[in-house]
């Protein structure tokens, strides 16, 4: 119980006024005795004594009713409890740090909630504090003073992780201790664990400190307006802002970059995203560092995202061929013009082991039958070292176990008739920019039937085999035929051109990563095999580079901060995952059917005593004034 005005209270002792009146009034009174009276004493005695029970009653009412509005004026309430107080148990305290958690006032809410639990352990108990995002954590069980420290260092993550792994290995201590487990959470859907169960012998414990109703935005996507822009090219940034909320928004976006500043304003529905376009454009060569910055917004995490806009200059394309199949169709369509970023390098399929291939952003192999097992072998250490390949296998090669990780070679699908294309991954970089019907009027008279075994199909034909793979890091797309005419006539319609090029600058940009989420681990290859200079928003860390695949890489994982990271003369955006600036919580049935109890951990709410009070005040009135009118 507390008082909101505890200074009041001392006019409680005003109550005692009418008890005060009422012991005086009796001492002013004196006892006469008059024989001619005395006969009258035994007349109606009981009358007498209702007088009495009703001057009482009065005193009583009249005291009870002044306490009870002077108690009102200090404004008494009583606090909530808070489950898990009191416990004989130890206590494993699970908090959920990630960024969700510190929109309004949660973070300071949940603080405040694990400090009462880590008050509340008795002589002898301990307590060890967990976080999903694993950044604060102790070691093992701990007395209260140590537990405090803890709690008073946390600070809301940029981290997405879920409570899952975190509870996963709660569970696995307090099966061997006995202790309690409470989790101090917003109860944010993505969060909540959907597979993991709390052991029967076992109860969870949540402490929902979060609300069904909430209002935020957030950048989750930042991007060029052309997808593959080159340098000399101007092209004007995008932003996708997305409105987590159940009420239209108006929030203003801007752009940095450069050292130019554009600020664009828009409304967003409710549950929807808008894309804003700037007008600013990028066009040199070289990396940029693009940010874009939201406000006004109640949740700062997701607010802002990074990215590197990297036009290079120059993409050295290597094309192998063979005598069966030439790279001219190729070269057609890829056009040495004076506004092209492509440098075009063609060499015999016998000439392939005397090349460099590290000093092509892309290889392409027009005959994967012309191959020998050391080419293969060779193009296979280029892919693990970063580089990447487009290789077509109109003809199925004698020896491939090389690059059986990627794809399978089941034969030939047959040289008579023809099939078509039909079905398309038209939401895949390359083929976005082109519908079903672009491509299906091709018809391909040979090819090979081919299995993925590490990536996926993004175009069939209609006999269901695959007619485009990609590996599933991206480096290395497989066409399942070969750009000539004894193939495909599909080197003479128009999709031809734009589906080449595509490939080509996805391919180019697949190596060269420039963008990583909160909490990942950045590899990236370094010319230099001495100390490389990492720049963070945290501070600059000299990092050794690791031998990978027989190239220098730097291992840098400390990425616990959004922002532009610079490793040597590369930059790259790390980001955190905009998927957990959406608060909708997850339905406490659903948990209290998977075993969890759900209790609310607002320390603020509490039961207000003044209506109480003033309510017994006036029924101490009623009832005198019933009294008296007796």
């Amino acid at each position: 119980m507390g008082f909101l005005a505890p200074a009041m209270l001392a006019f409680a002792a005003l109550a005692a006024i009418p008890v005060v009146i009422h012991i005086l009034s009796r001492l002013r009174l004196r006892r006469a005795e008059f024989p001619s009276l005395m006969l009258l004493q035994e007349v109606r005695r009981e009358r007498f004594s209702w007088l009495r029970l009703k001057e009482i009653l009065l005193l009583i009412f009249r005291t009870l009713a002044l306490l009870a509005l002077l108690l009102a004026l200090a404004r008494p309430f009583i606090r909530q409890r808070l489950p898990g107080l009191g416990r004989a148990n130890d206590l494993i305290l699970v908090i959920d740090d990630s960024y969700s958690m510190g929109y309004s006032g949660r973070w300071i809410q949940a603080q405040t909630v694990a400090r009462q639990l880590v008050q509340s352990l008795g002589s002898g108990r301990r307590g060890m504090v967990l976080t999903s995002s694993g950044a604060v954590e102790t070691p093992e069980f701990q007395s209260g003073k140590v537990l405090l420290q803890a709690v008073d260092s946390l600070e809301p993550s940029f981290s997405a992780a879920t409570l899952e792994t975190t509870l996963t290995r709660a569970a696995g201590l307090a099966g061997k201790t006995g202790a309690d487990i409470i989790v101090i959470t917003d109860l944010q859907e993505r969060d909540m664990p959907h597979v993991w169960r709390p052991p029967d012998n076992l109860v969870v414990t949540m402490l929902d400190i979060g609300g069904a109703q909430f209002d935020n935005d957030g950048v989750t996507n930042v991007y060029p307006e052309e997808r593959f822009a080159t340098a000399g090219r101007p092209v004007r940034i995008k932003a996708d802002i997305a409105n987590y909320g159940s009420r239209e928004a108006t929030r203003t976006a801007v752009l940095d970059v450069d050292n130019k500043t554009e600020e664009k304003v828009l409304s967003i529905r409710p549950r929807s995203t808008s894309t804003v376009i700037f007008e600013t454009a990028v066009g040199d060569s070289g990396a940029h560092a693009v940010h874009v910055k939201l406000r006004p917004d109640s949740l700062p995490a997701d607010d802002e995202r990074w990215f590197v806009a990297d036009f290079p200059r120059q993409i050295r394309v290597l094309v192998v061929q063979s005598n069966g199949v030439s790279a001219e169709y190729l070269i057609d369509a890829l056009g040495p013009d004076s506004l092209s970023a492509l440098r075009l390098s063609v060499v015999d399929a016998g000439g392939l082991g005397r090349e460099d291939l590290r000093k092509y952003e892309v290889v392409v192999v027009m005959d994967a039958s012309a191959l020998s097992r050391a080419d293969w072998s060779r193009l296979d250490y280029l892919l693990q070292s970063g580089g990447s390949a487009l290789v077509m296998v109109g003809t199925p090669p004698a020896d491939s176990l090389a690059l059986g990780k990627y794809f399978r070679v089941l034969g030939s699908a047959g040289a008579t008739g023809f099939v078509s294309v039909e079905d398309v991954d038209t939401t895949h970089p390359v083929f976005e920019i082109l519908r079903r019907s672009d491509l299906a009027s091709s018809r391909f008279f040979s090819h090979s039937r081919l299995a993925a075994t590490g990536g996926r199909a993004l175009a069939e034909a209609s006999d269901k085999t695959p007619l485009v793979l990609e590996a599933a890091d991206g480096r290395l797309m497989v066409w399942s035929f070969s750009a000539k005419p004894e193939f495909t006539d599909l080197v003479y319609k128009a999709a031809f051109v734009p589906l080449l090029h595509r490939t080509i600058y996805y391919l180019a940009s697949a190596p060269l990563r420039t963008e990583f989420a909160v909490g990942d681990t950045i590899r990236l290859p370094v010319e230099e095999a001495g100390s490389v200079t990492v720049v963070t928003p945290a501070g600059r860390f000299n990092v050794m580079p690791v031998s990978r695949m027989g190239r220098p890489e730097v291992v840098f994982a400390n990425t616990s901060v959004p922002g532009i990271y610079t490793v040597g003369n590369r930059m790259v955006a790390v980001n955190p995952d905009p998927s957990q600036g959406d608060l909708t919580q997850a339905p406490v049935s659903r948990l209290s059917e998977a075993g969890f109890a759900v209790r609310k951990g607002d320390t603020a709410a509490s039961a207000d005593l003044v209506p109480i009070l003033l309510l017994l005040a006036a029924i101490a009135f009623a009832a005198e004034m019933l009294l008296l009118a007796v």
